[in-house]
C-alpha cells in the first residue's frame, strides 16, 4: 500500500505541474506542493539519503546562502521571505525520497508524453484565445510571459522521449519544441521565444550527435523544421511579430535606447548598482525596488513592480554575491545528476539535465523564474523525476 502511495504522489506531482496551462498551472503548483509535503512526511526519514545527493545538496546550499544574508540586510519582515522564494525547489528532494518506496515510476516515454500533451494544451489554448477571442497576447489567465515560459519548458522536455526507446514513433516527441515555440510566438514573448530556441538548439545538437546515423531522425528533424518555419511565417503574417524582434534588438533590455525596454534596463542597472555598493550580501528582498525607484523615478516609480524582472538581478540585489552563488547552484543542480557514471550513461537523464539547466538559465536572464511560481515548480519537478531515476539506478 505504501509503495502504491509513493507512486501515486510521484505521478500526481508530475501531471499536476506539467499538464495545466495558464492560470490552472497555479492550482497545479499547490497540488504538487501538497504531494511533496506528504512525500517528505511519509518517507523522508527512511529515505533521508536523498538529502545527501549532490543535486539535493546544491539546492539546500542555495537556500542557506540566501538565508545567510538576511542578518546583514534585515530591515523588515519582507526580508525574511527571500529564502521562501527558493523553498519550492525542495520539491526536487521530496520527489527524490520516493525513488525506492515507489513500486512504479513513469518511464521517460511516459514523462515525455505528459510534457508533449502539456505543451500541446498550451498551444491550443493560446491559439483559441488569440484567433477566436482576439486577445493580442494570450496567457490563459496567466501572465503571457509565464504562460509561454511554461510551454517552452514542457515542450522542450518532451525531447527526452526521442531517446527513451527504439520505436520509430518516438520522433513524434520532436513536436514538443514546436508546440513550445508556437506558444511563445502566439504570446509575443521574446524571452520565452529565445529560451525555447536555445533549449531546442541544445537538445537537437545532442540528439544529432547521438542519432545522426538514423535516416528516420534526419527525415523527422527536417520535417519538424519545415513545420516550425511555416508556422512562424503564418504567425508573423497574422500580426505576431514582436517575439521575432529578439533576433534584432534582444539586447535592448540591457541598454537605454529611448524605447519601451528602458524600464528593463533601469531595473537591471539598479541591480548592478546594488552589487557595486553591497557586493557580498546585497540589500535584502524588501529593498530591491528602492534603488531602481531612486535612480530612475521617471521609469520605475508607480509601476507597481515587485521585483527586478530577472533571476540574476533579483538574487544579486537581495543577497549580493551570496545570492548569485545560490542562483548558480540552482542552475547547476540538474547537471550534478551526471556526476554518477550511471547518470552519464542514461541518455534521457543527460538530455533532461541539459534541457533544464539551459532553459532555466535563458528564461531567467530576462524574467523571474524562481519564486512561488509554476516556472519554479516545473523545474523542480522535472529535476525531481530525474533524481528518482538516478537513485533507482543505484539501488
Amino acid at each position: 500500500m505504501l509503495s502504491g502511495l509513493a507512486s501515486t504522489l510521484l505521478i500526481v506531482a508530475i501531471a499536476a505541474t506539467i499538464l495545466p496551462p495558464g492560470y490552472p498551472a497555479y492550482i497545479g503548483v499547490y497540488i504538487t506542493l501538497v504531494a511533496a509535503l506528504l512525500a517528505v512526511l511519509g518517507y523522508g526519514w527512511r529515505e533521508r539519503a536523498a538529502f545527501s545527493h549532490p543535486t539535493s545538496l546544491a539546492i539546500l546550499a542555495a537556500i542557506l546562502l540566501v538565508a545567510g544574508a538576511i542578518p546583514f540586510v534585515y530591515r523588515g519582515p519582507q526580508d525574511l521571505l527571500a529564502p521562501v522564494l527558493i523553498l519550492p525547489m525542495l520539491t526536487t528532494i521530496a520527489l527524490g525520497v520516493l525513488a525506492r518506496p515507489a513500486s512504479w515510476v513513469p518511464s521517460p516515454t511516459v514523462f515525455a508524453l505528459i510534457c508533449l500533451i502539456g505543451s500541446l494544451l498550451a498551444l491550443i489554448g493560446g491559439a483559441y484565445e488569440h484567433f477566436m477571442l482576439g486577445l493580442y497576447r494570450p496567457g490563459l489567465g496567466n501572465n503571457p510571459i509565464h504562460y509561454a515560459s511554461l510551454a517552452a519548458m514542457s515542450g522542450c522536455l518532451a525531447m527526452v522521449g526521442v531517446v527513451s526507446s527504439t520505436a520509430q514513433w518516438r520522433y513524434l516527441f520532436l513536436f514538443g519544441p514546436i508546440f513550445g515555440l508556437g506558444s511563445a510566438m502566439i504570446a509575443d514573448s521574446r524571452g520565452p521565444l529565445l529560451g525555447a530556441l536555445a533549449i531546442t538548439a541544445v537538445g537537437m545538437l545532442v540528439l544529432t550527435v547521438w542519432l545522426w546515423r538514423e535516416r528516420l531522425f534526419r527525415i523527422a528533424s527536417l520535417f519538424c523544421l519545415v513545420i516550425a518555419i511555416g508556422g512562424a511565417i503564418y504567425l508573423v503574417g497574422s500580426g505576431n511579430a514582436r517575439g521575432l524582434s529578439v533576433l534584432q534588438n534582444g539586447l535592448d533590455i540591457f541598454r537605454f535606447t529611448g524605447g519601451s525596454d528602458d524600464i528593463r534596463a533601469a531595473l537591471y542597472a539598479s541591480a548592478i548598482d546594488i552589487l557595486r555598493r553591497s557586493p557580498l550580501v546585497g540589500v535584502g528582498l524588501g529593498q530591491i525596488m528602492l534603488t531602481a525607484e531612486a535612480m530612475f523615478p521617471e521609469l520605475v516609480a508607480g509601476t507597481g513592480f515587485e521585483n527586478l524582472h530577472a533571476d540574476w538581478a533579483n538574487f544579486a540585489a537581495m543577497a549580493g554575491a551570496m545570492g548569485l552563488l545560490a542562483w548558480l547552484l540552482l542552475l547547476a543542480a540538474p547537471l550534478l545528476l551526471l556526476i554518477d557514471r550511471g547518470g552519464r550513461q542514461d541518455q534521457p537523464t543527460v538530455l533532461g539535465a541539459l534541457v533544464l539547466t539551459t532553459g532555466q538559465f535563458i528564461l531567467g536572464v530576462s524574467n523571474a523564474t524562481f519564486g512561488i511560481l509554476p516556472q519554479t515548480v516545473i523545474y523542480a519537478v522535472a529535476m525531481g523525476y530525474l533524481l528518482v531515476r538516478a537513485r533507482r539506478s543505484l539501488s
